[in-house]
């Protein structure tokens, strides 16, 4: 039995890892995918919006060649500090059902070979959201030439391919398909696409539909996919959008089966969580997005670290001698 098991090695959950291991408590990591696994998923050339030092986690500096780190600097970056503080963590483990409470944890969880079953005293939940995107809800969506995820442009070189979406997700993946010779839609139910869009971004993206490089369709609201593209309704009436691939880039919710299932007490999308991010099952914790439901834009790398200190803290008092 280990004194804190952590469901995820993401930088929440890593850093979760490395303050129960400074605060003498003996640690597990279960991840489902690789050490960073989100980020290993991101767009193979994302850059992030946030500084380097707002991404650091246990002291560890995150040296980057640009003003902000790249998703392959920040990938090796948590793989390295992963290694350096030899944290105790089992890849390609993913856990399907957690039960008990403070003192006495049942986790259950698969790997390539055979479901095995994990005892802790404390568990902390640090899932993210990446692996949940959010979905149209429309028919069609799950055609096999959908994606609600991008990684990159040069698969879809000569075709048309329609993104929805208006936040960053979709204007990067709209701009990077252009430059990779595909003929681009971007279909935004708003007037235009979010301001908060990052701001190396947002002039790149107006040039290229003001040239007509980019054609942009606002005001359009998906209600079904074909085989051969989008059935849109707009102010004017129902229109069409011949598309060959269509990406769903609308953002993201938490990923909370787990504490769902485990009968976790819920205030409208969000469980509800004590100051040191305690549910209320007694001796489960939900730290970073996995806590926050579709609010995944006030919850950062930058402030879940925060959660991941308060939560051991508070762990490792109760297991003081």
């Amino acid at each position: 039995m280990v004194d804190v098991l952590v469901v995820g090695a993401g930088p929440v959950g890593l850093a979760c890892a490395m303050e129960a291991k400074r605060l003498g408590l003996s640690h597990l990591v279960l991840e489902r995918g690789t050490v960073a696994e989100t980020i290993y998923r991101f767009p193979r050339n994302m850059v992030f919006f946030s500084e380097g030092k707002n991404l650091e986690i246990g002291g560890h500096p995150l040296v980057a060649h640009g003003p902000k780190p790249t998703r392959r600097e920040a990938l090796l970056y948590y793989q390295r500090v992963a290694e350096r503080e030899a944290l105790n963590v089992l890849t390609h483990t993913e856990v399907l059902r957690l039960e008990g409470q403070e003192g006495g944890f049942q986790v259950l969880a698969k790997d390539r070979y055979r479901e095995r079953t994990f005892l802790a005293r404390y568990v902390v939940l640090a899932t993210g959201y990446y692996g949940n995107p959010n979905r149209l809800g429309v028919p069609g969506e799950d055609l096999p030439h959908v994606f609600h995820r991008y990684e990159e442009g040069e698969a879809f070189f000569g075709r048309k391919v329609a993104v929805i979406g208006g936040s960053n997700s979709a204007v990067e993946a709209a701009l990077e398909l252009y430059r990779a010779g595909a003929q681009v839609t971007l279909v935004h139910r708003g007037t235009w696409v979010r301001p908060s869009v990052k701001y190396w971004l947002l002039p790149d993206f107006e040039n290229r539909v003001k040239e007509g490089s980019i054609q942009a369709l606002m005001e359009a609201w998906v209600e079904a996919i074909t085989p051969e593209g989008l059935c849109l309704r707009r102010p004017g009436g129902r229109a069409f959008l011949p598309a060959d691939f269509v990406l769903v880039l609308i953002g993201y919710r938490a990923e909370d089966r787990l504490l769902r299932e485990a009968g976790v007490v819920y205030e409208g999308e969000k469980p509800r969580l004590t100051p040191e991010f305690e549910t209320s099952i007694p001796g489960l914790f939900a730290v970073g997005s996995c806590a926050f439901g579709p609010d995944t834009r006030s919850v950062f790398i930058e402030n879940g670290r925060e959660h991941a200190r308060l939560a051991l803290s508070a762990i490792a008092k109760r297991l003081a001698p």
